[in-house]
């Protein structure tokens, strides 16, 4: 038998349990934390006020105020203002935190899909994206950014990208400039 079955296979084991990690979150409980709470049985709904935290495995959600709300006796959709609102958890394919800000984050558990909203920023392997509106998927480690064209934020924002020079795959002499690049991206 070959030496390298069993460490093969060891790592076959590892690279399942990382891409399973950000599923297990969803079948622990939610713990939330908060100074004061409100819940209406007949709508489903429940708010949450006061330096709110809710904890589900790798998953952390805080802000000033967050909404639960229940479809069929399931957290189908929780929204968290604050300012800023933050957002964190394991991903299921590399095991890397994302982490996320914005003045609102709404979080679709079933759908595995977050957007951020105002001020929203989010990070991951050391890149960061910055712009008015950010939609992310978890699963797939995708995402989309706009900036704001409306002219709400003082003027046209743009989204901006920061890629870490240890990222950048092309060996040129040009990406040892650190300096940040902003990218547009329309819907």
């Amino acid at each position: 038998m070959s030496p390298f079955k069993p460490i093969l296979g060891l790592v076959l084991l590892l690279c399942c349990v990382m891409a399973s990690a950000n599923m297990t979150d969803r079948q622990q409980s939610i713990t939330i934390d908060s100074d004061s709470a409100e819940r209406d049985e007949k709508t489903g709904l429940t708010v949450y006020r006061g330096n709110v935290a809710a904890r589900q495995g790798s998953l952390i959600i805080e802000g000033d105020a967050i909404t639960i709300f229940y479809e069929n006796n399931q957290v189908s959709r929780i929204l968290c203002v604050g300012f800023p609102a933050h957002f964190e958890q394991e991903t299921s394919r590399s095991g890397e935190m994302v982490i996320a800000y914005g003045e609102s984050i709404e979080y679709l558990p079933v759908a595995g899909k977050i957007k951020l909203e105002k001020n929203a920023s989010i990070s991951q392997k050391g890149a960061l994206i910055k712009g008015d509106v950010i939609d992310y998927d978890l699963k797939n480690e995708t995402w989309k950014a706009k900036g704001d064209t409306s002219g709400n934020a003082g003027g046209k924002t743009r989204i901006q990208l920061i890629i870490p020079a240890a990222n950048q795959k092309d060996g040129s002499p040009n990406n040892e400039n650190t300096d940040l690049e902003s990218t547009e991206i329309t819907p």
